[in-house]
C-alpha cells in the first residue's frame, strides 16, 4: 500500500511517502511562518521525488498533534484537501502515538512523549509499543511539570520519558519520579510523518478511513485567543 503522510505538530515539518513500511521519498525541515504557502508544493516534490503518481497513492495520512495550533490546521485542512480531491481515504493519528511507535525498537515498557506546549507546561500522553501495536494507557493530555509527574506518581510503575527533551523539564519530573523514571537522552525526538504512515496503514484495514467532515486536531486545551475570548465574555 502506497501511503502519502503528512505531520506539522511542531517546527520541523514532515511528508513522507511509502510503500508498506518502506520510505521511497520524504522532505522534513524546519519551517516559520510559510508552511501555509509550502506544504503543497512539497508534497508535489515528495512525490515527483519518488517518481510516482498521485493516482498510485491508496491512503492519506496525518498527524493530528498535540502541538502548535496553526500548525495543526495547516497539516489536516491540507491532508482533507488532498482526499477529497482524490477520492482517497484518511487516517488521523495522534503525532505522540506515531513518537512511540517510533521508538518502540529502542524502548520498552511504560513510554510518555513529550513534546513542549509553552506557558511552562507539556504535551504527553502514556502508551505501550510492541513489534506490532501502539497501546493508548492514557490519552493525549497537557499538564505542568509537577501535574505530570504527579500522573506518573499514579501509574505505579517505572516509565521512559523522551521528545523535546531540550525545551521540557524533562529532569525535574525524572527527579520527582526518582528510580521510576528513565530519561531517553541519546536524541530529541520528534513527531515524524513515517511514524504516521506506518501506524495509519495498520490502522486502516480494521478500522477503515475516518469521516474527513468531522476529523478534527488533537488540541487537549483552548488557544490562548480562544482563552482570552471566554475571559472576554465572562465565562472563566
Amino acid at each position: 500500500m502506497l501511503v502519502l503522510a503528512l505531520d506539522t505538530a511542531v517546527e520541523r515539518a514532515s511528508v513522507v511517502l511509502c510503500e508498506d513500511d518502506h520510505e521511497l521519498s520524504a522532505w522534513r525541515e524546519v519551517t516559520h511562518r510559510d508552511l501555509c504557502r509550502r506544504l503543497a508544493s512539497e508534497v508535489e516534490s515528495v512525490l515527483r521525488g519518488a517518481g510516482r503518481e498521485f493516482e498510485s497513492v491508496a491512503l492519506v495520512a496525518v498527524g493530528l498533534g498535540p502541538g502548535h495550533f496553526t500548525g495543526l490546521r495547516v497539516g489536516l485542512a491540507t491532508a482533507k484537501g488532498l482526499a477529497l480531491a482524490r477520492n482517497l481515504p484518511l487516517v488521523g493519528v495522534s503525532s505522540l502515538a506515531a513518537m512511540a511507535w517510533q521508538m518502540r525498537g529502542s524502548l520498552s515498557g511504560v513510554v510518555c512523549p513529550m513534546l513542549d506546549a509553552r506557558r511552562d507546561e507539556v504535551y504527553a500522553g502514556f502508551y505501550r509499543a510492541t513489534r506490532d501495536r501502539v497501546e493508548v494507557l492514557e490519552p493525549d493530555f497537557v499538564a505542568s511539570p509537577a501535574e505530570l509527574a504527579e500522573r506518573l506518581l499514579s501509574r505505579g510503575e517505572g516509565v521512559t520519558l523522551f521528545g523535546q527533551l531540550d525545551r521540557v523539564p524533562a529532569a525535574e519530573i525524572a527527579c520527582a519520579l526518582g528510580p521510576r523514571a528513565r530519561l531517553w537522552c541519546d536524541e530529541i525526538i520528534l513527531p515524524d510523518a513515517l511514524g504516521v504512515a506506518q501506524l495509519a496503514r495498520r490502522r486502516f484495514p480494521k478500522r477503515g478511513g475516518d469521516d474527513i467532515a468531522s476529523l478534527r486536531p488533537i488540541y487537549v486545551r483552548m488557544s490562548y485567543a480562544e482563552e482570552r475570548r471566554d475571559l472576554d465574555l465572562g465565562l472563566r
